[in-house]
C-alpha cells in the first residue's frame, strides 16, 4: 500500500476511454475531440488504424504522432505505455508539441483499463508527472448481453467505470435499453449512466469533472448505503458474470494504520477477484470527533493515493466501502475485517506484549 500520500501538483490528468469491439468508442472519440479546445489533448491509441481519424489529421509530425485539425496531439503506442507518456511529455517541454493540459488513452476493445492504471499508480517516473483522472467505458445496448456471457474483459471494463456511456439506443428497442441500463446498474453502482446514442451531444469526460477521489456521485451512493435491486433483493445478488456489488458500513471512525494493513493483505491475497473498490471512511484524527472523512479508490492490486477531504460531503458520518467484486464473497469480506479488527483492538489493550502474528485472511 505504498504511495498513500498524493501530492498533486501540476501533475496532468490521463483518462481512459474503453468498451469492448465495435461498442462506438471511435465515434465518442471523434466527438469529445472535436469539441475540446484548441492543442488541449493528447490522444494515446494503440494502432492508428484502430481508430478512424484519418479525416481529422492534417499534417504528420513523425511515424507515430499526428495533429489535429483542432490542434490537438494524436499519438501511436507502439511499444510500452510508460515510453509512449514519457516521449509526450518531453516532446511537450521541449516545444516540439502544443502544451496540451490532459492525456485521453483509448484500449483496445479486448483490454482491460487496470494495466493503464497500474502503470500510472506503479511507475516512480509517471507519477511525478501524471495522475489518473477518470476511467469512461462506452458500453454496446445491442450486444451487451452476448459480450456480457462470453467476454470477461466486458466485464473488467464496465465495472471499472466511473462513467458508463450506452451506445447504439437509437438501434435498440425501448425494452432493451432499459434492460441494459438496468443489468449495467446492478454491475457498477457507483458509475453513472449516460445515453450516446445517434445525434446526442456528450460532453467530454473532462468536462463532467470526473474525479476517482472527488466524484459526488458515487460518494452520494456510499453515503446513501447499500445499493438495492428489485424486489428488496440486495445488490449483488442474482448478479450475471459473476460480478456481485456490496457496500462495508463502519458506524465508528477506523484507525488509519489498521484499515490499510488490512486492505493491502486483501489486496495483495485477492487482487485478481477485486474488480473495484471506492470508500468514503471516517478515519480517526485529532480535531475530528466524528473522523476526518477520506476518499479511497482501487481496483486489482492497486490502491489509488487516498484523498482527505475537508469536509464531510452529507450528513451522514459513516465509513462506506464499496467493493465489485468476481468470486470474492461478501461474508468472507466482512468477517476478515471484524477479525481483523477485532485483534488489533484486543493487542492495544495489552500494551506489555510483543506484536504477535497478523491474523490472515486465508478464509476471504
Amino acid at each position: 500500500m505504498s504511495g498513500l500520500t498524493d501530492h498533486h501538483g501540476e501533475r496532468l490528468p490521463v483518462g481512459v476511454l474503453t468498451g469492448f469491439l465495435g461498442s462506438g468508442k471511435t465515434t465518442l472519440l471523434r466527438q469529445w475531440l472535436q469539441d475540446s479546445p484548441a492543442g488541449e489533448t493528447a490522444v494515446l491509441i494503440n494502432e492508428f488504424g484502430a481508430v478512424g481519424l484519418d479525416h481529422l489529421l492534417v499534417g504528420r509530425i513523425d511515424a507515430d504522432t499526428v495533429l489535429l485539425d483542432n490542434g490537438c496531439v494524436c499519438c501511436a503506442i507502439r511499444g510500452e505505455l510508460k515510453d509512449a507518456l514519457w516521449r509526450l511529455h518531453q516532446r511537450r517541454l521541449r516545444g516540439e508539441l502544443p502544451p496540451f493540459q490532459r492525456v485521453l488513452m483509448e484500449t483496445t476493445g479486448l483490454a482491460a483499463p487496470g494495466p493503464v492504471i497500474a502503470t500510472l499508480i506503479g511507475d516512480a517516473q509517471l507519477r511525478q508527472i501524471f495522475r489518473p483522472a477518470f476511467i469512461s467505458t462506452v458500453v454496446d445496448a445491442l450486444h451487451a448481453p452476448w459480450q456480457q456471457s462470453r467476454r470477461p474483459e466486458w466485464l473488467a471494463q464496465v465495472a471499472a467505470a466511473d462513467r458508463l456511456y450506452l451506445s447504439k439506443t437509437d438501434l435498440a428497442t425501448p425494452q432493451q435499453a432499459e434492460a441494459q441500463r438496468a443489468q449495467l446498474a446492478q454491475i457498477n453502482p457507483l458509475a453513472s449512466i449516460v445515453t450516446c446514442g445517434l445525434g446526442a451531444a456528450v460532453p467530454p469526460a473532462w468536462q463532467m469533472q470526473e474525479s476517482h477521489a472527488l466524484q459526488t456521485d458515487w460518494l452520494a451512493r456510499a453515503i446513501a448505503g447499500t445499493p438495492r435491486g428489485r424486489r428488496g433483493q440486495r445488490q449483488g445478488q442474482g448478479l450475471h458474470a459473476g460480478a456481485q456489488a456490496f457496500c462495508l458500513e463502519l458506524d465508528s471512525p477506523v484507525d488509519w494504520c489498521v484499515l490499510t494493513l488490512w486492505l493491502t493483505m486483501l489486496l495483495h491475497r485477492h487482487g485478481d477477484r477485486l474488480l473495484r473498490l471506492k470508500g468514503l471512511v471516517a478515519v480517526a484524527a485529532d480535531g475530528w470527533p466524528q473522523g476526518q472523512p477520506t476518499a479511497l479508490h482501487g481496483m486489482g492490486h492497486l490502491m489509488h493515493a487516498p484523498e482527505h477531504l475537508p469536509e464531510w460531503p452529507g450528513e451522514d458520518r459513516r465509513s462506506r466501502l464499496v467493493f465489485i467484486t468476481a468470486g470474492l464473497d461478501e461474508q468472507h469480506v466482512r468477517a476478515s475485517w471484524q477479525s481483523f479488527q477485532s485483534f488489533y483492538r484486543l493487542h492495544s489493550q495489552d500494551n506489555g506484549s510483543q506484536t504477535p502474528a497478523s491474523p490472515s485472511l486465508h478464509t476471504a
